[in-house]
């Protein structure tokens, strides 16, 4: 799937775009919580062979599939339906499962069923967690993306059950010492952000303009995470907060206000769908900012709204590596990402694949590591031990040390804590500071 420049994984997009939105159109109509199980996803795609050297070595698995009859269950939580929402973490976890059942050997020859438990509401979490709590086949717990009923998920199965945290966003998420995270997440990126503008990354700024959603992640990573910095290093920060639906006029009257077009840099901190109105709100200002923003504004949402490329000159900060930039030998997080996306290709081409999925992907593999060195029999507290003291490297994050707890003692869930910045400029990407030229960014150094 790779080529360069904007063109490499732009080819699926072609063929893929138009049931992708409708997936995720689909998703965010529908509410309520649910559980369900998941062995296997549907097949198809391309028959394309895979090289799956590279996936074995990470998880210690068996080329082939997995034939035992009883399967290693993994209670899972996501916010999947609304707005927020994640539906991507479902389909990068289903797609793992799929993928390691199938080609990985499972664990130890044991398929791994995914127990489902969707929130929409806070009381959602403690039922998910009591759910997951009295069921003894479940002895690890995997979530996704929670902007609600996280805490009360928490209170529920901390020191009860290992949790590793997929894609944190909230306050809560990272104060927990009964769960970790492999990812930056929200701490580590938009902190590495207001670093790399501290640091001048963007040059001279006296002043920086945002405009967040008003959701809990997105606010406490606006308030909490990036304004105190700057406003230490004396820049002016003015912030706007808008729906998570908003769009035209609305956002466009944000934009004005947060002062996107005078500010030195701009910066949204929105899901990809608020992207799409932020850019679309720029070009009816006829203002064109610096634009600083996160990863999820690449999602493939926004690339099929701009026809198949990015905005040009945004710059975005992920986490170290991203899914546009050709692999490299010496990245070899960069490798696994490729793979990753040549799953994507052979088994659901249709999947949205960025965002969160890729990372939620990385986080299966990485249990099925554990798992195989600890073996199937594996108790609770071996698990927990284990998932707190994995060393890493994490699938497909670039970031070392793995080091749970250690990071920061702001944010005990923390396992790693560097990210990255790219550019889209001139129709291509330009590695600014992350793994592709030596130089991610320690958020909390």
């Amino acid at each position: 799937m790779r080529t360069t420049g904007t063109t490499r994984g732009l080819r699926a997009l072609r063929t893929v775009g138009a049931l992708g939105a409708v997936a995720l159109l689909a998703a965010a109509c529908s509410s309520g919580s649910s559980s369900s199980t998941t062995t296997t996803a549907a097949s198809g795609g391309s028959s394309g062979t895979i090289d799956n050297s590279l996936a074995l070595a990470y998880t210690g698995g068996t080329a082939g599939k997995a034939t035992e009859s009883t399967p290693i269950r993994i209670g899972y939580v996501n916010q999947q339906f609304g707005s927020p929402s994640y539906p991507e973490n479902t389909a990068g976890a289903n797609l793992a499962v799929q993928y390691i059942n199938q080609n990985l050997g499972g664990i130890k020859g044991h398929p791994i069923q995914l127990v489902s438990c969707y929130v929409a509401t806070e009381e959602d979490g403690q039922k998910c967690g009591t759910q997951f709590l009295n069921d003894a086949t479940i002895k690890l717990v995997l979530t996704g993306t929670l902007v609600i009923g996280n805490d009360s998920l928490y209170k529920v199965l901390g020191g009860q059950k290992p949790i590793i945290i997929g894609n944190g966003l909230t306050a809560t998420d990272f104060v927990q010492t009964g769960a970790v995270t492999y990812m930056p997440g929200a701490p580590g990126v938009v902190s590495g952000m207001a670093k790399w503008i501290v640091d001048g990354g963007a040059g001279t700024v006296k002043t920086v303009a945002v405009v967040a959603t008003n959701d809990a992640g997105a606010t406490a990573s606006a308030k909490l995470l990036f304004a105190p910095p700057l406003e230490k290093a004396g820049i002016k920060v003015t912030e706007v907060f808008i729906s998570p639906t908003a769009q035209g006029a609305d956002v466009a009257s944000a934009v004005k206000a947060a002062g996107g077009g005078s500010a030195d840099v701009f910066v949204p901190i929105t899901p990809v769908q608020g992207c799409i109105a932020v850019y679309d709100a720029l070009k009816s200002l006829g203002i064109k900012p610096k634009v600083v923003t996160t990863g999820l504004c690449f999602g493939t949402p926004l690339i099929q709204h701009l026809g198949g490329t990015f905005p040009d000159g945004w710059y975005f900060g992920a986490y170290g590596v991203n899914y546009f930039v050709p692999p490299q030998k010496s990245v070899p997080a960069s490798e696994q990402l490729a793979l990753y996306e040549q799953v994507v290709k052979k088994y659901n081409p249709t999947m949205e694949y960025t965002g969160f999925a890729g990372p939620t992907f990385g986080n299966v593999l990485t249990i099925t590591q554990i798992y195989n060195k600890l073996g199937v029999d594996a108790s609770v507290a071996q698990l927990t031990d284990a998932t707190k003291n994995f060393a890493g490297p994490q699938w497909g994050i670039p970031g070392t040390p793995v080091a749970c707890g250690k990071i920061t003692p702001t944010f005990p869930t923390l396992c790693i804590g560097q990210m990255g910045i790219e550019q889209f400029s001139g129709g291509k990407w330009v590695p600014i500071a992350d793994a592709y030229n030596n130089k991610l960014i320690n958020a909390f150094g």
